[in-house]
Parts: C-alpha cells; structure tokens; sequence
C-alpha cells in the first residue's frame, strides 16, 4: 500500500494527465517550460506538503533590494497567499514556498494548489528577468486546474 504523500502525487498526476512519482529522495519535481522547477514534498514531520521553488538569482546591488521589499510586501498580504517568499543569502537566490496539511487535501485541490503556485512563481520569474521589481498588481484571480495545458 502507498503511503499518504505517494497516494496525493499519484493522485495529482491523475489530475494533471501526468505519470508523476516520489524520487529516492521523497519528493517530486516538475519542470516548467525549462523556467522553472517545482518540488513537491513532505516536511519533517510527514504532515503538512510543501511546494518550493527557486525563483531567480538577484545580483547584488540596488535591484536585489529593491526585489526584495516587494517580496517582503506580498509576504504581508493576508492568507490565504499563494505562496511565501524567501531567500537563500548562500546562492543569492529569491525562493518561494508554501505547506498544505496533507490529511486535509487531495489530488485535485493539491492540482489547483500547484497551479496557482505555478502562476504567481512565473509571474515574479518574468518580472525579475524584465527587469522589475515585482509584478503588476493583479486583481481578481483566475484558477487553472491544468497548468500544463494538457487534456
């Protein structure tokens, strides 16, 4: 029998029209368009799912702060977010990041999860790489279910 995060990956999979699995490492990870690279595992404890990425390297100067404090911003905004912002001072690196209980979700809304995840990551991925700071203010939120565009 699969354990609980196997069973919500192979579940996820189903939702996305993708064979998706749980490395030797416990985790799964989804390539984006060659942008970007999600994982997806468990934390410590087996309880909550954490998605994850590294979002942009910020070279040192006025732009990385400037990234930053809007980070710091979206990271103020009342939940639910998307998703949390992070960095990682050893690779000078923007990361994102959020938990789910795992007991209290399923494949598809773990779908929805990834998704949504997947959008604001590109979001803040095109506007670093564009030069900006952050995205534009985006107002109402349009969830996508298949991020892949598959059927």
């Amino acid at each position: 029998m699969n354990e609980p995060f196997e069973e919500i990956i192979q579940r996820l999979g189903e939702a996305l029209g993708l064979t998706l699995h749980v490395d030797k490492n416990r985790a799964c990870q989804l390539r984006i368009h060659k942008n970007l690279s999600i994982q997806i595992q468990t934390d410590t404890t087996g309880e909550k799912i954490l998605i994850a990425c590294l979002l942009a390297e910020l070279p040192p100067g006025r732009f990385c702060e400037n990234v930053l404090a809007e980070a710091l911003k979206a990271n103020n905004l009342p939940d639910p977010r998307t998703a949390i912002f992070g960095f990682l001072k050893m690779k000078n690196t923007l990361t994102l990041h959020q938990f789910y209980p795992l007991k209290q979700i399923d494949g598809k809304q773990l779908a929805v999860f990834v998704a949504n995840f997947i959008d604001y990551a590109e979001l803040w991925r095109q506007a670093i790489e564009n030069g900006q700071p952050g995205p534009a203010p985006i107002h109402g939120s349009a969830k996508k279910e298949n991020p892949f565009g598959l059927r």
